[in-house]
């Protein structure tokens, strides 16, 4: 079981970061979307909202794997791993994710589900080593 480290945390809850989701379908065909809506909830946990992405879902429920890349400038970038959970409908997560905020975007329309990421593995993704597994 890896933990992302603090440092990576903060960065990918730092609204002025960039964040990538990718995933793949059952052909092994990828896909990379931006999510500003990607959080670290605790040190094994991803979260984002359910936002306008039908085939990074489609994906998501059909693999259940995923990659997140998060950078921020000037060059500190990280990439998480690791596996679906799923969605919760309700309850705390919802909230935050629902809560008045223009920096996460979510202002835009109601979020009625939040994903869920399970860390697995976490790598620098920057220089001086780009690839080396932190966790």
């Amino acid at each position: 079981m890896a933990k992302m480290p603090k440092e990576i945390m903060e960065l990918f809850n730092d609204p002025a970061s960039i964040k990538f989701l990718a995933t793949v379908d059952s052909q092994g065909k990828p896909n990379v979307v931006v999510i500003a809506s990607l959080v670290a909830i605790n040190d094994e946990t991803l979260a984002f909202a359910d936002m306008m992405i039908n085939k990074t879902k489609r994906n998501l429920m059909t693999t259940k794997k995923v990659a997140a890349t998060v950078y921020k400038p000037t060059m500190s970038s990280f990439q998480v791993k690791g596996t679906f959970l799923g969605f919760v409908r309700e309850g705390p997560l919802v909230e935050m994710f629902n809560m008045p905020d223009p920096i996460r975007l979510n202002t835009v329309s109601n979020v009625d589900q939040v994903g869920l990421i399970k860390v697995e593995e976490v790598y620098f993704a920057q220089m001086p080593f780009p690839g080396r597994r932190i966790a």
